[in-house]
Formats: C-alpha cells, sequence, structure tokens
C-alpha cells in the first residue's frame, strides 16, 4: 500500500491544527454573540467562540479580532442550550418548494458571575456547522452539563 503525499496547502494546514492543540485552543467560527446593551436593542457581532484550555476560559473574538467576552471556567454557573425553527415563508414566494422547510438557528447562553458577583449570562448564535461541537466542547471544558429544553 503506498502512502499518500500531502500537498503543500494541507501541510500547512494541519501544522496549524497540531499547534492549535497543542496550545489547548478549540475556535469554532461563524458565531455571533449577542451583546447586551443597557437600555437599547442587543448589538450582534460575529467572530470566534474560543475555549482555551490552559487559561481555562471561553472567549468570544469578534472578526476585526478584539475580544468581545472572557470568562474563566470557575465563574460559569450552567450551560443552556436552545435551537429555534421558523418557517420560510418569504423564501418560498421565489421558490415555493422552500415552504416546506425550516430554517433553524442555534444558541448556547452561558449563565456566570461577573467580577462583582453579579449573576450575567452570555447568548452565542452557534453556526448549523459546527454546534455540536461546540457544544460538546463547552461542557467538556467547563465541567458543565447543558440544559435543553
Amino acid at each position: 500500500m503506498a502512502l499518500r503525499k500531502f500537498t503543500a496547502p494541507e501541510v500547512v494546514f494541519l501544522l496549524l491544527v497540531s499547534v492549535c492543540f497543542a496550545q489547548g485552543l478549540y475556535d469554532f467560527d461563524k458565531a455571533v454573540y449577542i451583546k447586551p446593551v443597557e437600555g437599547a436593542k442587543a448589538e450582534p457581532i460575529p467572530g470566534v467562540l474560543r475555549f482555551d484550555s490552559k487559561k481555562k476560559e471561553v472567549q468570544f473574538v469578534g472578526t476585526a479580532g478584539t475580544p468581545a467576552l472572557s470568562l474563566k471556567y470557575q465563574a460559569i454557573k450552567g450551560l443552556l442550550f436552545e435551537n429555534t425553527e421558523k418557517p420560510r415563508y418569504a423564501e418560498s414566494l421565489v421558490v415555493p418548494p422552500l415552504i416546506f422547510t425550516k430554517s433553524k438557528k442555534h444558541y448556547l447562553t452561558i449563565d456566570y458571575l461577573d467580577t462583582a458577583g453579579t449573576p450575567r449570562y452570555a447568548i452565542i448564535h452557534l453556526d448549523k456547522s459546527n454546534f455540536e461541537e461546540a457544544l460538546t466542547r463547552a461542557e467538556s471544558e467547563t465541567g458543565k452539563k447543558a440544559e435543553r429544553p
């Protein structure tokens, strides 16, 4: 049996993945942090949900590279996973068979205590391509079982 030769992009990808796992970083892209704004509508911030095993914290980094959220695992009091379904009425006007389908969204809510000891929560909209992996990683890293209503 002959061994397969890897192309240069495949080698770079494998190196990056191995470096991330060696550092204990687990990133989940295409996520959106629903940042609460006092007295106004929440602000959606697209970016990456990151679990850092070495620092023992959950981070959310916006697409501009700015940290939007950083929580120590010990401050997390609970996890809640919810998914919503909504009929595709508007889309079915253009493509009629879509009336029989539904759009689905996946949300991870993290209950935590801030530095002052005040209960807070963070809502993360997860992508359909990696929500299961992100949820599994959240449960294993924090040691909390996610509630599913």
